[in-house]
């Protein structure tokens, strides 16, 4: 409001050259807006651009293990945090609960996954991967290592720690506000 009432004071007053002022400042304001507007129009556009090209790969992937993606994904998490209880792997994933068991349920079938229950309280079942499931995740692993391999081997150092950083800084405010849109 101050800039529009030193606006509205230039106007009251004639004083041309304060109003110009004003005037480049809203302007300058508003490119600005305008500017990260831009920006984030394209990195919407380049990251489902992305998220398209490495979803295609990870279907093929995946379809090749007999996996569906949340299968897939689900064991790649619990290879990155250890054993889970069924309520932690289902936030994690954000998903409802009763959608995870159905899927740690098809994971065990296939003998991904074991269930086994808590040491302090045996009403809590913690859900780790079997051995079976560790070797699958290590395979998708490798396989996922090649593909972006390829993809980032031109790149510099400089140009990879840059992409690491932004994308941690990415990573971690939208898993902030996902968490505020998701929950529930």
């Amino acid at each position: 409001m101050g800039l529009f009432n030193t606006l509205l004071e230039a106007i009251d007053k004639n004083n041309i050259v304060c109003y110009i002022t004003c005037m480049l400042q809203i302007s300058l304001f508003e490119a600005r807006a305008l500017q990260l507007d831009g920006f984030v129009d394209a990195v919407d556009r380049l990251s489902r651009r992305l998220l398209r090209n490495v979803e295609c790969c990870d279907r093929v992937l995946m379809a090749s293990q007999g996996l569906t993606a949340a299968q897939a994904y689900s064991l790649l998490a619990l290879h990155e945090r250890g054993e889970a209880t069924m309520n932690d792997l289902a936030t994690e994933m954000r998903l409802h609960s009763t959608t995870m068991t159905r899927m740690v349920d098809a994971l065990v079938e296939k003998g991904l996954a074991e269930r086994r229950p808590a040491p302090h309280d045996r009403r809590i079942v913690l859900v780790g991967l079997s051995p079976m499931g560790r070797e699958m995740v290590l395979e998708m692993q490798k396989c996922k290592r090649e593909f972006f391999s390829s993809a980032f081997a031109a790149l510099s150092e400089s140009e990879r720690d840059a992409i690491l950083k932004g994308l941690r800084k990415l990573a971690s405010k939208v898993e902030d506000l996902g968490a505020q849109c998701c929950a529930g």
